[in-house]
């Protein structure tokens, strides 16, 4: 009878532990999770940035090349 009663002495002491671990593990992962929110819209707004620079750029070279040779006739009419 003594032993048995250890035995659910020593299962209730590891649940109670597991608990313990679970929860700062639960901390951890709602940090966790914090800044990966943070990282996905700093890369979502600098993806916006780059597309729309890289777009800009795309029509100003054309533009600048129809300017800077004379000789070529205009086709946007």
């Amino acid at each position: 009878m003594k032993k048995q009663f250890n035995r659910m002495r020593q299962l209730a002491n590891q649940t109670v532990g597991r608990a313990e671990k679970t929860e700062v593990l639960n901390e951890d992962l709602l940090q966790v999770e914090k800044r990966l929110e943070l990282v996905k819209q700093v890369s979502h707004s600098t993806h916006k940035k780059l597309t729309a620079c890289l777009q800009g750029q795309q029509g100003s070279d054309s533009d600048k090349r129809s300017v800077r040779d004379p000789g070529i006739p205009c086709i946007r009419e």
